[in-house]
């Protein structure tokens, strides 16, 4: 970033320059409207420098309203600017800028805050950017980081202070004045919420990145944090810098990551989920692709896909990072703010697949020898074959599955009917595209009637359903029944002779769910 320097004498016939644009402006209706960054407050003693980080949306200028206070630049460094070098203002071009604020004894009263204002101009308009409060002589304020043992090392305000990612990193701050810290950045979380000290006594406090905020604690952050006396005569600032989360740490929101089956069209995911506490399995199926959002440091994260399979009767590896092995038919599309989508390319044969993700750091690790002691496998001390690390499964997968045929073993997971002796009734997959649309899901099932007459059906849907029944246009819903199991029991008989097929509709919030259709 370039920034033009200005004499002092040049700095005041700018200001009559501005008042003279101002003027036109007001008569231009043609300006467009700028937004300004957030007013900042800034405080320090004589002889300190500060840092001022703002966003501009325009080219911009920065003119400070005091002698004492000026700005300093890479072509004029601090040791210039002792000599008596100072520019009062500077400019230039849209972006993230940070610029570095001198602050002088000159004009200096004891006991005495002065506060000088910093403005920033873009498109013709004006706003106060920042205020800088010159500290009271005799104040002073010391802030102090953890060294080695129980050592505390005091920090300087140029030197600032970090902030933690999963942690608080700790302070300690002591005063000859009552204070308060003020002014913290939207993204800093301050252990126990708020900074209080009292004359001359030491009060302890942490800090560290907002949790549950990915936009903030994916990305590298910059700002200040004040610490106050009561009368307002004193702030001093201290930057803080959050370096991001580990490089090598990652979180997904999203499905867990066993249990999946996969349909040989790579149409349909079905995961398959545990009952608790005595309840029912219950099964979640997903339609084209499975979403996540993942958290990574500045989102930098890439897949790996791993394909499993027997040979001489061994489980074997084939690994994406390796183009010859051929595993791209399973893929990670990613989208704005983490968000990712699963999907898997048609088959006709069976195979089992292993998605994972790693942020880049990591990946880069993994890539360079997979099956090295910094790889994704490692040796299992019962069969001393190479399996995955189970911190990968655990914090890095995100599904892994079998591509298969659906029409038995799902059917079977998705309803179970039998007779009234218990038996089991063969169930067959309906996939005349007429009667899918008709009922505007895929989930439709026949059984043959024969010689059943009492058909107990149980659908595997998690939560409440209802249910309808109609033989052509007659409706039988109120012929059938629940058992005191759950199940749905209609009678084939006197009551209900079967002249036509029966469709019996499982149904939650509205839609259809499942089918089954009792063939005459």
């Amino acid at each position: 970033m370039k920034k033009n320097k200005f004499t002092l004498g040049w700095f005041f016939i700018s200001l009559l320059m501005a008042f003279a644009v101002t003027a036109c402006d007001d008569d231009d209706n043609d300006v467009v409207n700028v937004t300004f960054p957030e007013k900042q407050t800034i405080g320090g003693a004589v002889n300190e420098t500060k840092s001022l980080t703002f966003d501009a949306v325009a080219d911009w200028t920065l003119t400070s309203s005091s002698t004492w206070c000026y700005f300093i630049t890479e072509e004029t460094p601090a040791a210039k600017a002792a000599e008596g070098v100072k520019e009062y203002a500077i400019s230039g071009k849209a972006g993230k800028q940070t610029v570095t604020i001198g602050i002088s004894e000159e004009g200096q009263e004891y006991d005495q805050a002065t506060v000088a204002s910093i403005i920033i101009r873009m498109n013709g308009q004006e706003a106060v950017l920042a205020e800088v409060t010159r500290n009271a002589a005799g104040r002073t304020f010391k802030l102090y980081k953890k060294g080695e043992g129980d050592a505390w090392i005091e920090v300087s305000a140029e030197e600032g202070i970090e902030a933690g990612y999963d942690n608080f990193i700790q302070y300690k701050a002591e005063a000859n004045f009552r204070f308060a810290a003020t002014n913290r950045p939207e993204w800093l979380s301050i252990e126990g919420g708020s900074i209080v000290g009292t004359t001359n006594q030491a009060v302890l406090f942490g800090i560290k990145v907002i949790e549950n905020r990915p936009d903030f604690s994916k990305y590298a952050q910059k700002g200040n944090l004040n610490f106050q006396d009561e009368e307002g005569k004193s702030v001093f600032t201290y930057a803080v810098d959050y370096k991001g989360m580990n490089p090598e740490a990652m979180s997904y929101e999203g499905p867990k990551q066993w249990n999946w089956t996969v349909a040989k069209d790579g149409k349909t995911y079905y995961q398959t989920n545990s009952g608790i506490s005595g309840t029912e399995e219950t099964i979640s199926e997903y339609r084209k692709f499975v979403e996540f959002t993942i958290t990574a440091k500045d989102d930098e994260f890439e897949p790996i896909f791993v394909e499993e399979y027997q040979e001489y009767g061994m489980t074997m590896y084939r690994l994406s990072v390796y183009p010859e092995d051929n595993v791209n038919w399973m893929h990670v599309t990613k989208y704005e703010n983490g968000k990712v989508r699963v999907t898997v390319d048609e088959s006709e044969e069976e195979r089992t697949g292993y998605v994972f993700v790693f942020p880049k750091a990591l990946y880069d690790k993994i890539a360079e020898d997979p099956f090295g002691d910094n790889g994704l496998f490692e040796m299992n001390p019962e069969t001393s074959t190479q399996q995955l690390k189970y911190e990968y499964t655990e914090n890095n997968l995100l599904m892994n599955f079998v591509q298969k045929d659906m029409s038995s073993s799902q059917d079977a997971e998705m309803l179970e009917v039998t007779d009234n002796q218990n038996k089991k009734i063969e169930v067959t997959k309906v996939t005349e595209e007429g009667i899918v649309s008709d009922y505007g899901t895929d989930k439709i099932y026949s059984v043959e009637s024969k010689d059943v007459t009492s058909f107990f059906i149980k659908p595997n849907l998690s939560g409440a359903w209802e249910h309808m029944a109609w033989m052509g246009n007659k409706d039988v819903t109120d012929l059938c029944e629940i058992t005191e199991d759950g199940k749905l029991n209609i009678w084939i008989g006197d009551s209900l002779p079967l002249e036509e097929d029966i469709h019996i509709r499982f149904i939650q919030n509205q839609q259809n769910k499942i089918v089954l259709v009792i063939k005459k």
